[in-house]
């Protein structure tokens, strides 16, 4: 079920237009990283989704109901939708009323706002501090305490905003261990923006890429769980039976590998062994074809309109999948 649905939504500023997006839907209690270069129209799509700024022409449902952009409308929809930026302020007052912000002006009692206030500091590991004067915290204190102060409020959507460019490894660390426990609980879609390509393939494979403030699929990859090991000096991830990638060094144990899908050479199968299987899909996209094959798990190859031609493959075929280590990222699984 889609939480937001956007349709031809645009963003011009003085002629330039900064987004541009045909249709965007993100699904509710999954976990989205939004990646793309400076100037790619991030800020802009975060602060649309967090209802602080509307479009300048096209629609947007929550929900499955559509947004009315009217102070009236809005203000129940930002106590459903919480931004925390990259640098967030604090009031001037402890860590505790800091959090607790949010629920005070909302009426919620003392008692059950202590209660939300004590559970969201304990979930971000600060509850030491909660008597703490807010604005002399360190940077990745003042992180966690901003996320604390968003989750105290229960929100339906969580949106980050490069939570770890400022902060230090130990914070860093943490900040990335609360996303990957609230996107196990799956209770919160969370939509993490960041730079750190690591960061959001072991985190969060699904992917918002921007361009240009358009969607961009340049970076579409095949994103997988598996197991590393490494043997005869080359590490392995085993995806699944007869699915079997080599891998750049890692921690042994599950992982996730992202496999570059325009490096995967496809041939017809001739010897048994492992990464071959039933090329089960063929699209044609422009100059370039999309291929799937079936490897107990689909993989996705694409390859030249000319080279498809050359390779005489067709769907049903038993192909060999060849997918060389440089074609291949690997990260730990948080």
């Amino acid at each position: 079920m889609s939480i937001f649905d956007l349709r031809d939504v645009r963003v011009a500023y003085d002629g330039r237009v900064v987004l541009d997006l045909s249709r965007l839907q993100i699904e509710k209690g999954l976990t989205y990283s939004l990646q793309g270069p400076n100037g790619a129209g991030k800020s802009t799509l975060l602060g649309i989704l967090a209802f602080l700024s509307p479009p300048h022409t096209g629609d947007i449902s929550f929900e499955g109901e559509a947004v009315v952009w009217k102070e009236s409308f809005l203000r129940p929809l930002r106590r459903k939708v919480a931004l925390v930026e990259q640098h967030p302020v604090m009031f001037s007052c402890s860590v505790r009323e800091n959090v607790g912000y949010g629920l005070a002006i909302r009426g919620v009692d003392k008692v059950r706002r202590n209660h939300l206030v004590d559970e969201a500091l304990d979930l971000v590991g600060l509850t030491h501090l909660a008597e703490s004067y807010a604005p002399r915290l360190s940077g990745g204190e003042t992180q966690r305490v901003a996320i604390a102060r968003a989750l105290a409020n229960h929100p339906k959507v969580l949106l980050l905003d490069e939570p770890t460019a400022s902060v230090d490894t130990h914070n860093r660390v943490i900040i990335e261990q609360i996303v990957a426990e609230l996107r196990d609980r799956g209770e919160t879609t969370i939509v993490l923006c960041t730079h750190n390509r690591s960061q959001a393939w072991s985190l969060c494979p699904r992917v918002i890429y921007l361009e240009d403030g358009k969607l961009a699929t340049r970076f579409a990859r095949n994103s997988y769980a598996g197991m590393f090991s490494i043997e005869g000096g080359q590490g392995w991830c085993r995806i699944s039976e007869g699915f079997c990638v080599p891998a750049p060094k890692c921690e042994p144990g599950r992982v996730r590998v992202v496999i570059d899908s325009e490096a995967v050479f496809l041939s017809k199968a001739l010897d048994p062994g492992p990464n071959r299987g039933p090329l089960s899909k063929v699209r044609l996209e422009g100059e370039m074809v999309s291929l799937s094959v079936n490897l107990g798990r689909p993989l996705r190859v694409q390859m030249r309109l000319a080279d498809f031609r050359a390779s005489g493959l067709g769907v049903g075929d038993l192909v060999q999948a060849e997918i060389p280590p440089a074609a291949v990222e690997c990260f730990p699984v948080l």
